[in-house]
């Protein structure tokens, strides 16, 4: 005879069958909720226009740096972006940014930090791309500077 607390359990097939059915069903919404190319907008449904892999937005490139280095490398993907020296230790460039590859890549080498007597290296690099919202980012490291950013476009 089965007690009252095993009538309020369920036999183990039902069990089963809605654990199932609940992974099936949150399967299904997660599905729907990361789905590319669609985006939900005032109740209808609007198509997202996405940049293709190949546009280039044309870009505008400032570079200051806090002291000398001896070697200054700037890349946006794999591009090297060309720096002319604007003032003492400021540079500008321009470079094609390419959506696949927003990677900023910065790599300073300086003099000996005992004979130049400063350990610390700031840059503040301040991108201006054609109809995007300026970017602005400031690399900081204790020496040399080898770091990355990643373009929020």
């Amino acid at each position: 005879m089965l007690t009252q607390l095993d009538r309020v359990r369920g036999s183990p097939l039902i069990r089963t069958f809605l654990i199932l059915a609940a992974l099936v069903v949150s399967g299904i919404g997660f599905a729907r909720l990361t789905q590319k190319g669609v985006e939900v907008s005032g109740g209808r449904l609007a198509e997202i226009t996405e940049t293709s892999e190949n546009e280039r937005i044309p870009a505008k490139i400032y570079l200051s740096l806090s002291r000398p280095v001896g070697f200054l490398e700037l890349k946006i993907g794999d591009e090297k972006i060309g720096l002319t020296r604007a003032e003492q230790w400021d540079f500008v460039g321009t470079a094609a940014i390419d959506f696949s590859r927003p990677i900023v890549t910065l790599n300073t080498m300086t003099g000996d930090p005992k004979k130049t007597g400063v350990a610390r290296m700031f840059a503040k690099m301040v991108v201006e791309a054609e109809g995007k919202e300026t970017f602005t980012h400031v690399f900081d490291s204790d020496g040399d500077i080898d770091d990355f950013v990643e373009l929020p476009f």
